[in-house]
């Protein structure tokens, strides 16, 4: 493991990209320690969304004792904020649905709503579509999580934590979390703290998952599986291989992740974990080049035949439907579709939206691109279909011609309701194509 370790230091400092640090453990021992100009291991570092995953070890730790339950309505804990007016959809959002980033928004809510409370702004942005069925990472999510911990124990995340865990680990007294203007702590990015803090954290978690027999080791082995697709969000490959509870999966393992290259990063079936710090911001691809060199270099390794027979790998195996034959009326909308129909079988199918002026009919198969006309732009397209779950359709429709881009559709599919995503990617046209829609089944 020391040849692994120094290995990946040198080709992780060697690439170009801004590495402020890289740490390494395997079984519980600290193999590789590095720093980098203009850091070293005193400095705090700011970590960003790896903020996230220690607001669910926290949610952990309170579902554990029984302070809260996962099916929980996150209404129910701030009704200072709500009414009865607050909408039907903001109302059934869960602290799972949270966890899981399948919230009622479409965005960031404090970033729409930006000389409000932050923590007030979740509950009076108006909601978009359902909870509980599509991934849109959302911030305020996490944020609101946070101000929930401090209400349930009346300390901040990092502080409870310090009773639960940290501070039995070594976790450095000088970490803290930066506070929005409104005084409650960022939980969805403003974590402060030394690279070693991570891996000791790593460390604790690694050895919770595949050794701990009480309720939050259970509550952290589901929150690092895959619950819910990205296929449709992810900017990064491994970031299309799923998320948990603000953990993310990646190939053969799960990460905590942070924008500009924070990874805490485990591989289960090795008992490894490995910390980088860094600042990829300005650099397109660079996470990706990160995740590739270690991804790599673990994927070589034989498994620890030990750890293997203590971790139960998390699977995605899923069953689709073998056919749909289904219509829904879509509640009103700003791009005035009034009606879907989706028609598929196990080796094809076809999409069509209907507005009062336009109809896009969509034809998609599961082996290959299929290749049509897409009405009203007369452009071409291809779509190769892909289930992401056993309830959730993932149409990637590439635009070829003038217009190079591509529409990105996300259906979450139930005989009785509808909630479809979408997303353009190109310059001018396809605005149809952004947002959410929601729907009923028609009576046949």
């Amino acid at each position: 493991m020391e040849k692994l370790s120094e290995a990946l230091w040198l080709r992780l400092s060697k690439s170009g990209l801004p590495i402020h640090s890289f740490l390494m453990d395997w079984n519980g021992i600290t193999r590789k320690e590095a720093y980098q100009a203009p850091y070293g291991p005193s400095d705090l570092h700011r970590m960003f969304s790896i903020t996230k995953s220690f607001c669910s070890i926290a949610i952990g730790f309170l579902c554990a004792e029984g302070t809260l339950k996962l099916e929980d309505h996150i209404v129910d804990y701030f009704p200072e904020y709500c009414s009865d007016n607050t909408h039907p959809w903001l109302k059934e959002m869960t602290i799972r649905h949270m966890l899981s980033m399948e919230t009622c928004h479409t965005s960031t809510t404090y970033k729409v709503h930006s000389h409000e409370n932050w923590v007030e702004s979740f509950f009076i942005t108006p909601p978009s579509h359902r909870s509980g069925q599509i991934f849109l990472y959302d911030t305020s999510s996490s944020h609101t999580l946070a101000a929930l911990v401090k209400k349930l124990t009346q300390k901040g995340v990092l502080d409870y934590l310090r009773e639960k865990c940290l501070d039995q680990i070594g976790f450095s007294k000088e970490a803290y979390i930066i506070h929005d203007p409104f005084g409650s702590e960022m939980g969805g990015s403003g974590l402060m703290a030394l690279p070693s803090d991570l891996l000791k954290l790593g460390r604790y978690c690694m050895d919770t998952i595949l050794y701990g027999q009480d309720d939050f080791a259970c509550y952290l082995r589901e929150a690092v599986s895959f619950l819910v697709p990205t296929v449709h969000f992810g900017q990064t490959f491994d970031e299309q291989q799923g998320y948990g509870y603000q953990f993310w999966r990646i190939r053969n393992g799960f990460t905590m992740y942070g924008m500009g290259g924070q990874y805490v990063l485990f591989y289960p079936q090795h008992d490894l974990v490995f910390v980088v710090t860094a600042d990829t911001q300005n650099i397109k691809g660079g996470n990706q080049m990160i995740l590739n060199m270690i991804g790599k270099a673990v994927e070589a390794l034989p498994l620890d035949k030990k750890v293997f027979k203590n971790h139960k790998g998390q699977t995605t195996d899923f069953d689709p439907p073998g056919s749909w034959n289904e219509s829904y009326r879509l509640y009103d909308n700003q791009k005035g579709f009034h009606k879907l129909s989706l028609c598929l079988d196990q080796k094809e199918g076809m999409l069509t939206l209907f507005g009062s002026e336009k109809r896009f009919s969509i034809p998609f198969s599961f082996k290959e691109p299929k290749v049509s006309l897409l009405e009203s732009y007369e452009q071409r397209i291809a779509v190769k279909a892909v289930w992401a779950d056993s309830s959730s359709l993932y149409l990637p429709v590439q635009v070829v011609g003038e217009c190079v881009g591509s529409i990105h559709i996300m259906l979450k599919l139930s005989r009785e309701k509808i909630t479809v995503w979408m997303k353009k990617i190109e310059e001018t046209y396809f605005t149809e194509f952004q947002g959410f829609l929601e729907g009923e089944k028609e009576p046949h």
